[in-house]
């Protein structure tokens, strides 16, 4: 496969995008149902795949997301901010197609994410991830890219 380079996203990449967005998290979003039982799921998360739709879009109008395409489909999407006050920027919502994972598409969007925060002077990239079982493919892929240094976080529930 030659080595594709991603692009910013277009209004025509939309549904493309969304569809890999819901790809990409249906199985994470399963494990947050699994983990915390129906009930408390529907409280904290009963639109989670609607606002991964949203958060896509609005990448996509605001120019953040990049697209990396693999024989004219979508093969996998990446959001990049930059703080030009703070000089650090972020990586959010990233996908690879299940199809398509273990090419190096993760990482070849990793590449691009830091040398485009390079070019506009950020100084250090975060990128924030799950530390449960459906995120271990995306602690394995930053880890590959070079992302080293964590803080790990827990979130409690309860009923009421």
């Amino acid at each position: 496969m030659e080595r594709p380079i991603p692009r910013p996203a277009t209004p025509e990449d939309a549904e493309a995008v969304v569809a890999l967005a819901r790809l990409a998290w249906t199985p994470i979003f399963e494990e947050y149902r699994r983990r915390l039982g129906d009930e408390l799921f529907m409280l904290f998360y009963p639109t989670a795949l609607s606002d991964k739709e949203a958060q896509v879009r609005a990448a996509i109008d605001t120019g953040t997301l990049y697209v990396t395409m693999v024989e004219g489909r979508l093969a996998a999407f990446i959001t990049v901010t930059f703080d030009k006050k703070a000089m650090v920027g972020r990586i959010s919502n990233n996908a690879v197609h299940p199809d398509l994972r273990g090419q190096g598409l993760a990482g070849v969007q990793y590449a691009f994410a830091k040398e485009h925060l390079r070019a506009l002077g950020a100084k250090a990239v975060a990128v924030m991830t799950g530390l449960d079982d459906a995120h271990a493919p995306a602690r394995r892929a930053y880890e590959k890219a070079g992302f080293e240094k964590t803080l790990p976080n827990v979130t409690y529930f309860q009923t009421l």
